[in-house]
């Protein structure tokens, strides 16, 4: 009997490739929270993970892993994260590539054994439509990080309309904007847009010299039949789908969270507030301009009935120095802290993940976006009343980052729709964790689910904003105007001559 349970299990388990390059660690938390949940399901997950900056985890310990070392290329990406970064000063990404053809006929050959069932992928690193296809898998999904993802309508089939979703990489605004945020939000649409498809032309050169005549990579990319969204409608700004997206925002909480140890514990009891600040994995606190720091120092100091707990990764820095109720350290477990009922408020980035957990434990918010989708995340955050914005330049001065703190805290207000939003999400009928892994299952057994393409995608942007129509419509309706005037105006020509020889022969 057990034989046949054996048997029956090992029939229904699929496997998966996972493609997550290390570059930063939330993108490779999140897949590694999607292989996890496959793993959980009963299913097996192979993770190939090209090496980008070798201080970032693996994302997951249950995964096999094919790991692709580190390139010259790679070196200098993450010699110049760290650079790059360190003024809080960033305003695009990256994107690497080169170096791994010398490795490529190796994890090549062991992917095409492997015989998968299907395969993820987030949309940052385009390589990893060009592998799928090159080890013959046909039945893959994208799988983004991001709340949303634009320029990418080929991709998706879910386009965004400008006129009141705040674009990913330039949301410095909501949804209701001005003539001239329209306009800037139409421009930084282009800029990021042009970006993409310009990296993406450096994928397909690279694509190619690998293997002549390599099929556009840009049309691989759209073949992919689930577009996975780590964003939840309850929190985001509402926008146009499509057939093929999934909202699966939720799904690196889903594994719950546990108490804090004695000594966590007994730092939140040292004051009857806790405030936690944690700036992200991606710009390190310890990179801040030193006004921002001590802005942040002066603002400790103003409150000394609140603990602040700051993750902050120099300890040579003695950032907490002479700041009894400052208490720093280099790690935080961020998701218990936040569930624990004693934390007062959270001052985050506003990272798609920190942001997510913070929702999902019902903590009010003083939102301090440093570069990319934060800023966009962050005016989500302020419309559903869930937090006070902070724009870095303004930690210039302690002045508004203390007013903001003080506000939230004492604003009873943003603790209720807080713990509101956190009872909403946990009530949903599907986790996200369902949603993936049901969705996947239902790829892998009956992939490619061409039924989800619609055909706007082929459409030229004239066709598809029905221009040529309006145009047709607005010249027919011009030149019909124009006739009846024209005969008009002779008619009335004809009937003043008429009348003026009338009047001449009476």
């Amino acid at each position: 009997l057990l034989l046949c349970f054996c048997l029956i299990s090992s029939a229904s388990s699929l496997k998966f490739l996972c493609y997550s390059p290390r570059f930063a660690s939330s993108h490779v938390n999140f897949l590694g929270k999607l292989t996890d949940s496959l793993i959980d399901a009963g299913h097996e997950v192979v993770v190939l993970s090209p090496t980008l900056d070798s201080t970032v985890p693996e994302g997951t310990e249950r995964a096999r892993l094919i790991q692709i070392p580190m390139t010259e290329a790679s070196f200098e990406f993450e010699t110049g994260m760290n650079e790059n970064l360190t003024e809080w000063q960033v305003e695009h990404t990256w994107q690497v590539i080169g170096g791994w053809s010398a490795y490529a006929p190796l994890w090549v050959a062991q992917c095409h054994g492997e015989k998968f069932d299907a395969a993820f992928a987030e949309s940052i690193d385009w390589c990893a439509v060009g592998i799928f296809h090159i080890v013959g898998i046909d039945k893959f999904a994208i799988a983004e990080s991001f709340a949303q993802k634009d320029g990418l309508y080929p991709v998706s089939g879910m386009d965004v309309n400008l006129a009141y979703v705040p674009t990913i990489m330039g949301g410095h605004f909501g949804e209701a904007m001005s003539f001239s945020q329209r306009i800037f939000n139409i421009f930084n649409y282009l800029v990021y847009k042009q970006f993409v498809y310009h990296a993406v032309d450096r994928y397909q050169a690279m694509f190619e010299e690998y293997q002549p005549g390599f099929p556009n990579v840009v049309d691989l990319m759209a073949l992919n039949s689930l577009y996975f969204l780590n964003s939840d409608p309850l929190v985001d700004f509402p926008r146009p789908s499509a057939a093929r997206v999934i909202d699966i925002g939720g799904i690196v909480v889903s594994n719950g969270h546990e108490k804090l140890n004695s000594t966590w514990s007994s730092i939140m009891d040292l004051r009857p507030r806790t405030v936690l600040m944690s700036f992200g994995t991606l710009a390190k606190a310890y990179s801040m301009p030193e006004e921002y720091k001590e802005s942040i120092r002066e603002t400790a100091r103003s409150m000394p009935d609140v603990t602040f707990i700051w993750k902050y990764e120099r300890p040579s820095h003695n950032i907490s120095q002479g700041i009894p109720n400052l208490i720093e350290a280099t790690w935080v477990p961020q998701n218990d802290m936040l569930h624990d009922p004693r934390l007062s408020l959270f001052v985050t980035h506003c990272g798609q993940g920190s942001t997510i957990e913070a929702n999902y434990a019902g903590v009010p918010l003083v939102i301090v976006p440093v570069v990319l989708d934060q800023i966009r995340n962050a005016y989500a955050m302020e419309r559903a009343g869930l937090g006070v914005i902070v724009h870095k330049h303004l930690l210039a001065t302690p002045g508004p980052f203390t007013e903001a703190l003080k506000e939230v805290m004492d604003n009873e207000k943003y603790k209720k729709r807080a713990a509101g939003t956190a009872k909403m999400l946990r009530d949903k009928p599907f986790t996200g964790r369902e949603l993936f892994v049901r969705n996947m299952e239902f790829l892998g057994r009956h992939g490619p689910l061409r039924q989800l393409d619609h055909y706007g995608g082929t459409l030229s942007f004239l066709q598809y904003y029905l221009i040529d129509v309006i145009g047709a419509v607005l010249v027919t309706v011009s030149l019909t105007v124009g006739i009846v005037v024209y005969v008009l105006y002779r008619c009335a020509l004809f009937l003043s001559k008429l009348f003026i020889v009338k009047s001449k022969l009476e």
